[in-house]
């Protein structure tokens, strides 16, 4: 067995595919087929039920995923080691919602790259409740979420800043607050919004269903960008975060829709497992975001 069949074990399981893998990791399929075959011989097991394209973990690979993350990061030590004076090498996997990665993350990735050009840095953007599963199954060394705050007894979680939500309408809206007046009543406006396992909008959604208030109908889009198009639109309303927001209703594009009744409180968090080990390019990576997050709570003050 060799570091590299674990290298392709573990993407594997990422990517969902054997051809996936081959693509992402630069290799041909026979050559992703032939590593996972060396570990399957060394165990006498297969490890990946194979269904068409897609495959699965069989029980013995669901046993050697810790144990190859193990290893992995074990080598990611190894690989870390640098003497004083050499320049800062590596790679970080970072997961984060759509929403942070836009209206959040830009200065920070911006500093983090001047300063350490030579960390490679892999972003991907899920919903909040998947990217907490990357670092939990260690498919993310770091993820930003936008919950409420979060728990785990095997993360260590860093609170960044309240996220206000806001529901929206264009100018031309007539609703102009949801209160009591709209109890038990369906409301003339379509609700436009992201995807089902969003946590702001299960929250709103818990609210309406409370006061048992309905929308005239449901869009689904596939970015806030697109939301707040048709929202200015006219096209309906939608429950976003105010950063998101905030130059549109500024500019008067966009307007605020009071909403009568508490909602819980939304954070910025940045999480990673409490047994990752802690690399000298992650180590920079959670600083920098921590003195980031000092500046955008200053900024709310002022």
């Amino acid at each position: 067995m060799e570091i590299r069949h674990f290298i392709t074990f573990r993407k594997v399981i990422e990517m969902g595919s054997f051809t996936q893998a081959a693509e992402h990791l630069g290799y041909t399929q026979s050559t992703v087929t032939s590593h996972i075959q060396a570990l399957e011989e060394h165990l006498g097991a297969p490890l990946f039920n194979r269904m068409g394209r897609k495959v699965s973990l069989t029980d013995i690979g669901t046993k050697l995923l810790p144990y190859t993350q193990e290893i992995l990061d074990t080598y990611g030590k190894i690989e870390g080691i640098t003497s004083e004076g050499q320049e800062m090498r590596g790679e970080l996997k970072i997961a984060a919602p759509e929403s942070l990665t836009v209206y959040r993350l830009e200065p920070i990735l911006s500093e983090f790259r001047k300063k350490f050009p030579h960390v490679s840095i892999r972003l991907t953007n899920a919903t909040c409740g998947d990217n907490k599963k990357a670092i939990l199954n260690g498919h993310a060394d770091l993820a930003f979420v936008m919950l409420p705050q979060m728990q785990h007894s095997d993360l260590i979680i860093h609170p960044l800043m309240d996220e206000p939500i806001v529901l929206v309408g264009s100018p031309d809206c007539s609703l102009t607050i949801l209160d009591e007046r709209y109890k038990n009543q369906k409301l003339n406006e379509c609700l436009i919004t992201n995807e089902k396992e969003c946590s702001y909008r299960r929250i709103f959604e818990e609210y309406l269903r409370e006061q048992r208030i309905a929308p005239a109908s449901t869009m689904e889009l596939w970015s806030i960008e697109a939301i707040k198009r048709c929202v200015m639109s006219g096209l309906g309303i939608s429950y976003l975060p105010l950063m998101t927001v905030k130059g549109e209703i500024q500019e008067g594009t966009l307007k605020v829709i009071p909403c009568v009744g508490g909602f819980q409180q939304i954070f910025s968090q940045v999480a990673y497992h409490k047994n990752k080990w802690i690399s000298p390019a992650l180590k920079m990576f959670i600083e920098i975001t921590l003195k980031h997050a000092r500046d955008w709570s200053c900024a709310e003050i002022v």
